[in-house]
């Protein structure tokens, strides 16, 4: 049992670094980013960028994207295609096995295509969405623009006698419009002129350093608590149960091991990788629950991200299409992919 803590605290350990940092530069990013920076983050190219860090065998990765995109900065496409192509433990398995090089190139260029498709896909997709709803509501002001102007064409007549009472109004009105908006410049430069050398120091302190180690700290605690407990459940139940339990369901293998590439921790990857390697595992079922696993990243979005039907969306977009893919070449000739 002590070997499921320390591999429990080891696991977390890798993640420490990626998260720390990443949660340093979300910090000056949120306080000191201009509008490029935002356009840079969630570019035409960030779903690619998202791919190619997502293969390198890392779970930090997704972590590290779970938390930009549950502040929103990056697009769920780039989000999906770094879970797509994490490859977390997978690669050093199958590197380190003789049997397992020559399956390695297929799993890998699947899942980068895959990655990639799929991350364009939802990118165009939101992207459309947006921009729909931007002309539905440019349209929408414009309408009411022209009721108001032809409402105050067919009335002029009933209102020339208050022209004056009305001109003194609006002066009013801009007056307190203006006064509210100095109001709020105030509020938002507290930390200006009127603000001491060490107030100024406090506030950099808290923004730029406290605050990312406090949030660091409390996502890392939650990230080894879950590792305990799906590794205590390992424990029990032991990995060669569950490799016999996916191996003995033949042509749907997909839908189980997508199942256990959920399983928000590296020995998900584990299992699939090695029961792939050794042939108890087909290569749908392997690229299945590979796509669909994305480490640590699940546990990190299910506690951070809100609204949970965004989250409940995220995972579920994940196993159904990875799933899909893996009943889709089961149902081909493995001849197609050098097997």
């Amino acid at each position: 049992m002590g070997e499921v803590f320390l591999d429990a605290f080891i696991d977390t350990l890798k993640v420490l670094p990626f998260l720390l940092i990443m949660n340093f530069i979300i910090e000056i990013l949120e306080y000191k980013s201009n509008v490029r920076v935002q356009k840079a983050m969630s570019g035409g190219f960030a779903p690619l960028i998202g791919t190619a860090v997502g293969i390198v065998p890392q779970c930090g990765f997704s972590v590290v994207a779970t938390e930009l995109y549950t502040k929103r900065k990056i697009a769920l496409g780039t989000l999906l295609a770094v879970y797509i192509a994490t490859s977390d433990e997978a690669l050093p398995i199958m590197l380190s096995s003789y049997a397992g090089v020559t399956k390695i190139l297929p799993v890998i260029i699947i899942k980068i295509i895959f990655a990639l498709l799929v991350g364009y896909i939802a990118f165009a997709a939101q992207k459309l969405m947006q921009k729909r709803s931007v002309t539905a509501a440019e349209n929408a002001a414009t309408d009411a623009h022209i009721d108001e102007h032809e409402h105050e064409h067919n009335h002029d007549h009933e209102h020339e006698h208050d022209h004056n009472h009305e001109h003194d109004h609006d002066e009013g009105k801009a007056v307190h419009i203006h006064g509210c908006h100095h109001h709020n410049i105030d509020e938002d430069e507290w930390d200006g002129e009127n603000a001491t050398k060490k107030q100024k120091a406090k506030r950099v302190f808290d923004l730029y350093i406290k605050h990312p180690l406090l949030h660091t700290a409390t996502v890392i605690f939650f990230i080894f608590i879950v590792n305990v407990i799906f590794g205590i459940a390992v424990y029990y139940v032991g990995e060669n149960r569950i490799a016999e339990f996916i191996g003995s369901t033949g042509y749907f293998q997909p839908v189980l091991a997508g199942l256990v590439g959920l399983i928000p921790n590296c020995a998900a990857s584990v299992v699939i990788t090695e029961l792939y390697v050794v042939g108890g595992l087909s290569l749908g079922g392997a690229v299945a629950g590979l796509c669909v696993g994305a480490g640590i990243g699940y546990a990190v979005l299910a506690k951070q991200n809100k609204p949970v039907k965004n989250t409940v969306l995220v995972i579920a977009v994940m196993y159904v299409v990875s799933v899909a893919l893996g009943m889709v070449i089961n149902a081909m000739p493995q001849s197609i992919f050098g097997l």
